[in-house]
């Protein structure tokens, strides 16, 4: 049975690509991962690879600028003599230079002698290249960092230079000052999706300062009387969910062009792993008292320390805290953790002069930016959300009354 290879979608606004070039010839065995061709799409060149081992019997056909739609059969592997890949489209599919193909009669009737010279010329057309020819990353990284391909052997499909390659290459040449170290599978996804989303994703920032002071004596009165000590995000948290319940237009995420809007307010917490960084989520937040959601983000921050968080324990939300106060950064601006709407970046409590009706005195103020999706939340929308949030945050005894363990105090 032949194996499809279809015209790949491979960024979410994508619905056509045109084939830069093939990398492979009809005849040639593939194994699952071999690059098969070269895609361009809305956003970038990519690459297609093999998703299956065996051997290439036919390909479509390429001409620049020829637009191809999302999954349409591009290429048969282990296919029959007598297929052909017009069997498997329906012509209206395939565009070239945003206009339908007009396939006539003749066309239709392409013998087996018209496609062996079309073989022949794309087989003509990778000899005369150089050998040494490589991948779009290869290419982008060298010619930023200015290095020579030609001094690179490939190890790629006939001799295609690839990642590993220029990895190895700078190994060879800056041994003694660079090491090279493979990114963890965490630190790959970061990688993938935080680089989607800073080019999908519309972000718009504000910032509120806000003074802590109350907060500060709320939360010691809190641990003189509880065996459970109080931090201050268990509080921005606990807060960040009353804001939340304040503004429920703002608990909603952007999915595939809909607005998804949630009744429960689960508040993630961005936690630091050796590995790179996971987001565990304190679920009814607004319903949760203090001592029951302090002890939740200790369970899940060492779960998630263990590796041993459940998918369900850190997918999901609407709003992702982000703490950073703990090493001095007094302000910042986060990325947004797909597909949630907004993250509230909170910096440290700083001791500072401040204007208190006209008089100054010392006071203690921190500052929390919002980074949010302007595709789901609008400027006033964001705004009201943070200053509902500082207002609880200046005004702890909200906190307090809304808490279902008020003993504590």
């Amino acid at each position: 049975m032949a194996i499809k290879v279809l015209m790949p979608a491979l960024s979410p606004t994508m619905s056509e690509g045109v084939i830069n070039r093939w990398l492979v010839n009809i005849g040639d065995t593939v194994s699952a991962g071999d690059i098969l061709a070269e895609i361009e799409t809305d956003k970038a060149t990519m690459e297609v690879e093999a998703v299956d081992e065996g051997k290439i019997t036919h390909l479509i056909e390429t001409k620049p600028d020829k637009q191809i739609a999302v999954n349409t059969v591009i290429a048969l592997i282990n296919g029959k003599k007598d297929e052909k890949l017009e069997d498997y489209n329906e012509q209206d599919k395939i565009l070239s230079n945003n206009e339908k193909i007009e396939v006539s009669e003749q066309s239709q009737r392409n013998t087996g002698e018209d496609k062996n010279q079309f073989i022949e010329t794309i087989a003509k057309s990778n000899t005369d290249q150089n050998t040494n020819f490589a991948s779009p990353f290869v290419k982008k990284f060298s010619k930023y960092n200015n290095i020579d391909l030609t001094l690179i052997k490939g190890s790629g499909p006939d001799g295609r230079i690839i990642k590993k390659d220029i990895q190895n290459f700078e190994l060879q040449i800056n041994d003694e000052n660079i090491t090279i170290i493979e990114p963890s599978s965490i630190r790959k996804i970061i990688a993938e999706r935080t680089t989607q989303t800073k080019n999908e994703v519309p972000h718009f920032y504000l910032t509120i300062e806000t003074r802590m002071d109350k907060l500060i004596n709320l939360r010691k009165k809190i641990n003189i009387n509880s065996d459970i000590k109080i931090s201050f995000n268990d509080l921005i948290v606990k807060a960040c969910a009353m804001a939340i319940a304040k503004n429920p237009e703002t608990n909603i995420s952007w999915v595939n062009g809909k607005i998804h809007q949630y009744v429960d307010i689960d508040i993630a917490i961005a936690v630091a792993l050796k590995e790179g960084l996971i987001t565990p989520i304190v679920k009814n937040a607004d319903k949760k008292g203090l001592v029951e959601i302090s002890s939740e983000i200790k369970s899940l921050v060492k779960k998630a320390n263990q590796n041993k968080l459940l998918p369900e324990e850190y997918i999901g939300g609407s709003t992702t805290i982000s703490n950073l106060g703990m090493f001095g950064i007094t302000e910042f601006q986060a990325i947004i953790n797909p597909p949630q709407s907004n993250i509230i970046a909170v910096g440290s409590i700083v001791e500072k002069p401040v204007a208190n009706l006209g008089i100054i005195e010392i006071g203690h103020t921190m500052k929390s930016t919002i980074s949010a999706d302007h595709r789901a939340l609008d400027g006033a929308v964001a705004a009201k959300l943070l200053k509902d949030f500082s207002d609880i945050l200046e005004d702890p005894f909200q906190i307090w009354l809304n808490s279902l363990d008020m003993e504590v105090i």
